[in-house]
């Protein structure tokens, strides 16, 4: 079971340094990490704050995403694929659906169709390795990402 959120914070306190910041994960280390140790940093600890607030987009009237629904470079009735540049050396995409959907209000045949059009993108031609990141607090209209690494460039 979950920890309450003042239970969650104690337990990250108690973990921090003097500074409240906890430790860098291990995977920093590992030699597939795009992260050199020296200079990174984890952001010091913050309160909880409840209720939480709101994320962008939690009214579909003032959802960029589905401003954006026609936008993208692949689409299919229910879906739009879009690619974010500027972010180096990785294929950065990011899956949509076309409509107002969060994660937890996918039925069970759209969540299919997801998990599905996961396996597609890391069969794409030159993608060695494709990471997927389902990351909700920023925005409330579903967006899952993929961080894409083009083959020969570990």
């Amino acid at each position: 079971m979950a920890l309450r959120p003042e239970e969650f914070y104690n337990h990250q306190v108690a973990a921090a340094d003097d500074e409240g910041r906890l430790p860098l994960s291990r995977m920093t280390g590992w030699d597939i990490s795009p992260f050199e140790q020296d200079g990174l940093r984890i952001a010091p600890l913050r309160p909880s704050a409840l209720p939480e607030p709101a994320r962008d987009g939690e009214d579909p009237s003032d959802c960029a995403s589905c401003r954006s629904r026609d936008e993208g470079i692949w689409f299919d009735d229910r879906r739009r694929l879009t690619r974010i540049t500027g972010v180096g050396t990785l294929f950065v995409l990011m899956l949509h659906p076309r409509d107002h959907y969060d994660l937890a209000d996918l039925t069970d045949e759209l969540a299919s169709e997801l998990g599905v059009l996961t396996t597609h993108v890391q069969a794409l031609p030159n993608i060695a390795r494709a990471h997927v990141y389902r990351i909700g607090d920023g925005g409330a209209h579903l967006h899952v990402w993929f961080f894409a690494r083009p083959e020969g460039q570990a």
